[in-house]
């Protein structure tokens, strides 16, 4: 048999029934990169879950609970669409001085989308 690189490869799957086969001194030994290495998800077992036995009184009392946690925002809304727009830096800094200044508070996209919807009457 020809000795190459997958010649000590092929004699530790043929001999795998002995403990600790040491590698042959054909086979390189791939050197360690320094990476920090991602642990191997293929050995994590998932988690059995206990089954749960829903009444159908339980599922009313969920929907009437007040939802917790941040309300949606205009991000998370089809209502609404991210653009961009160039607009002078000064006239940007002016604009929001005077939203803070405001006794009652106004965002900078409120503020734009007021001035474009009343633009287009």
């Amino acid at each position: 048999m020809k000795n190459n690189k997958f010649t000590g490869l092929l004699n530790s799957v043929s001999t795998a029934e002995e403990p600790a086969a040491k590698p042959s001194a054909a086979a390189p030994v791939k050197k360690s990169d320094n990476r920090r290495s991602q642990p191997a998800t293929n050995n994590i077992l998932p988690t059995a879950k206990a089954p749960t036995t829903q009444t159908a009184a339980a599922e009313p009392e969920a929907e009437s609970r007040p939802k917790t946690g941040r309300p949606s925002g205009k991000r998370s809304s089809s209502d609404y669409k991210q653009v961009t727009a160039y607009i002078d830096l000064n006239t940007y800094k002016k604009v929001k001085v005077r939203l803070f200044e405001q006794d009652e508070k106004q965002e900078f996209s409120e503020l734009v989308d007021t001035l474009l919807k009343d633009w287009l009457k």
